[in-house]
């Protein structure tokens, strides 16, 4: 499945971030609040729109970062489950200890952790292959209003 992302929100940027690491730092209390014990083996079906070139566009799970630990905005199951089948997800990043990414004030951990948790800054215009994988409405999703 071949999938653009959707355009950041004003602020926000998108990293190339691996899993492994950013598993390893993110608050689990935080990601806990996924309430699912299990993680199915699908897309939501609203997490995607349809490209006339046959490509998709997909919201990129936005997190940030406080004192060297990441914490969801929204996409905890959207990482959930594209980290069963890659290594490296896009994500975006909404800020770092408060302040927007670009700002001069963020703490040293925070830009330590951002440093080892990603391959590199995205423009936003690449092309990402996704597991194909079903598309199915997997209940009410709070972050997208459906």
């Amino acid at each position: 499945m071949r999938v653009r992302l959707q355009p950041p929100n004003a602020q926000d940027e998108f990293y190339l971030i691996k899993m492994e690491e950013f598993m390893r730092i993110v608050d689990q209390w935080d990601l806990a609040q996924r309430k699912s014990k299990q993680i199915e083996n699908a897309y939501h079906e609203h997490w995607f729109s349809e490209c006339t070139d046959g490509s998709y566009l997909f919201h990129a799970p936005e997190f940030y970062l406080k004192e060297g630990v990441a914490r969801f905005i929204n996409g905890r199951h959207r990482t959930l489950v594209l980290g069963q089948h890659l290594n490296e997800i896009p994500m975006a990043l909404t800020n770092m200890d408060g302040y927007p990414v670009c700002a001069p004030h963020p703490l040293q951990s925070s830009v330590k952790v951002l440093e080892q948790i990603s391959t590199r800054k995205l423009t936003g215009e690449e092309i990402f292959e996704f597991p194909d994988l079903p598309q199915r409405y997997l209940g009410y999703d709070h972050n997208i209003g459906k």
